[in-house]
């Protein structure tokens, strides 16, 4: 499936909006960043939350879950060794474990920020603040079906035939005001809960007890070594006292076209929506969220909708959230500043695909990864890796790192790191600050900005090449005329290379970007044979390197 098919409905400037208000700090709660200095594989590791919506990704065993359990621990509603338990076998490393918090809280310093830090010393936690927010923690236990969930306490109270249920009665009424809750589930399920139901569950418990004697004297004897002790009772006219406990659950009623069901065969992902939305919106403005693993039981669609409805809660009530996820398609409604990847206790900045994140620990099945700036790089390389080694595609992989700094970072800490058998290289837009260095396979594209390198070398050849480029666009071959038309207009009006080929997409009846891109980049392939055999002959240099093992 196609994470790029599904189209964010959050604005640009509403993205824009909240990075900016995070930026000026215009929250009265807010986690600004986290210091991981010495907690389980974290030496040093600093988190910034620079977007009111943060997702947490990285492979098993990284560090995700250590992150997100520690944003909750400074606030005194967590407490800390709920979230890290210290065993009494295995766990000496805890010791003097610390974290420093950036926070903005206006009550305790209305005009600055606070630093915070938590300790773990002498088998005890303590704060150096205390700091009053709600903290709501949504972990796994979500997506457990009613039946099989420790959580949903009042399963068996609920259940038809179920014995002895004593002097128990059940009272329900209907909660009235949920249509927030509905409105915002059914956005992200995409179906109508309009005749959904929130019923409130009275359980009163009645208990007699008879009280048919009353204690008269308590007497204790001691003879020698025998202590004795002598009650003396009388009876009484028999008493009856009466006890009456109440609580209060909560319950979901479905509906699927007037059929009524409960509950408890709600599906997973249904029911898991519905509470984390129910949950979210009983939160107070400025609540602290946690999700762990926020797809689990969602249908990708569903995963997408989950994190734009975050983002207008943040925006709505100023609630901020941090997830943690294996799914591409939780990133792709986010900015990359919003985006944290954690590696066996090294962090990073960046909208990186999950897929790449594999690559970067080592987690793939491939003998060469390339670690390129964004996606229009990462095509460019496969389209001559497709074309001049064909024999090798498979065992290649071309992984976008997003900015010119991490892809050179990242390649360099994929050449140091023992745990990795393949080789890497990198190649850095020709416009980058980065240095190339061959002896460090560290290379540049050809031209400037890659998109507008790749635009202007066809369109100088235009003339000469228009049959095959208007055959590529899926054009008509008497359309010839149109495409020059269209490539020279886009030439004239482009302001951003990056919307180059979606705009004359645009101009040819609404061609696809991705059908034009590929029709520039084969042209400029078969145009360019020597910088393309220069891209090429570094890659199989790196291919035919001795394996990094031994």
């Amino acid at each position: 499936m196609n994470v790029r098919a599904f189209q964010s409905e959050i604005r640009d400037s509403e993205i824009r909006e909240l990075l900016e208000k995070a930026k000026k700090q215009n929250y009265a709660n807010y986690l600004l960043s986290m210091r991981l200095d010495r907690i389980r594989l974290f030496k040093g590791a600093k988190v910034n939350f620079d977007f009111p919506v943060t997702a947490l990704i990285g492979p098993n065993g990284g560090g995700k879950s250590t992150i997100l359990g520690a944003a909750a621990c400074i606030y005194e509603s967590t407490k800390p060794k709920n979230i890290f338990r210290k065993s009494l076998f295995g766990d000496e490393e805890m010791d003097d474990w610390k974290i420093e918090y950036d926070i903005v809280d206006k009550e305790i310093n209305p005009k600055g920020v606070i630093r915070a830090d938590l300790l773990f010393a002498q088998n005890a936690w303590s704060r150096t603040y205390t700091l009053d927010r709600n903290v709501l923690f949504l972990g796994i236990y979500r997506t457990v079906p009613p039946l099989e969930n420790p959580l949903f306490s009042h399963r068996k109270k609920l259940s038809v035939g179920e014995k002895d249920k004593g002097k128990l009665k059940l009272t329900a009424k209907p909660v009235d005001d949920i249509n927030s809750i509905k409105s915002n589930a059914e956005k992200i399920l995409g179906k109508s809960l309009a005749n959904f139901q929130l019923l409130e569950i009275t359980f009163t418990t009645t208990k007699t007890t008879v009280q048919s004697s009353e204690l008269l004297n308590r007497e204790i004897k001691i003879d020698g070594d025998v202590t004795t002790t002598i009650v003396s009772r009388k009876k009484v006219e028999p008493i009856q006292r009466i006890t009456i406990n109440e609580s209060k659950k909560y319950i979901f009623i479905g509906d699927n076209t007037g059929a009524k069901y409960s509950e408890f065969n709600f599906g997973a992902g249904e029911a898991s929506v519905i509470h984390m939305v129910a949950d979210i919106e009983s939160q107070n403005n400025g609540s602290l969220v946690l999700i762990e693993e926020i797809e689990n039981g969602l249908h990708p669609l569903a995963v997408h909708r989950m994190v734009e409805y975050l983002i207008e809660v943040a925006k709505r009530k100023n609630i901020q959230t941090i997830f943690t996820t294996h799914s591409d398609y939780a990133l792709s409604p986010l900015p990359p500043e919003a985006i944290w990847a954690s590696v066996d206790g090294k962090v990073q900045q960046g909208k990186l695909t999950v897929e790449t994140l594999r690559a970067i620990s080592g987690r793939i099945d491939k003998r060469l990864a390339i670690f390129v700036e964004d996606n229009f790089a990462k095509l460019w390389v496969e389209a001559i890796v497709r074309e001049r080694l064909s024999e090798n595609f498979e065992e290649i992989g071309v992984y976008p790192v997003f900015g010119d700094g991490n892809a050179v970072t990242t390649h360099l800490s994929h050449t140091i790191n023992p745990s990795v058998v393949f080789h890497s290289l990198c190649f850095i837009d020709g416009d980058s600050r980065q240095a190339h260095n061959a002896d460090t396979r560290i290379f540049r594209l050809p031209g400037d900005t890659p998109e507008a390198t790749i635009f202007n070398s066809v369109l100088k050849n235009l003339e000469k090449n228009i049959a095959l480029l208007t055959v590529a666009c899926q054009r008509p071959i008497d359309k010839q005329s149109a495409v020059i038309e269209a490539a020279q207009s886009v030439s004239h009006t482009n302001r951003d290379p990056h919307l180059l080929f979606s705009q004359v997409g645009i101009k040819l009846n609404f061609t696809s970007e991705e059908i034009i891109r590929g029709a520039f980049l084969n042209i400029w392939i078969q145009e360019n044979s020597d910088e393309v055999d220069k891209i090429a002959e570094a890659i199989k240099l790196t291919l035919a390197l001795d394996s990094k093992i031994g």
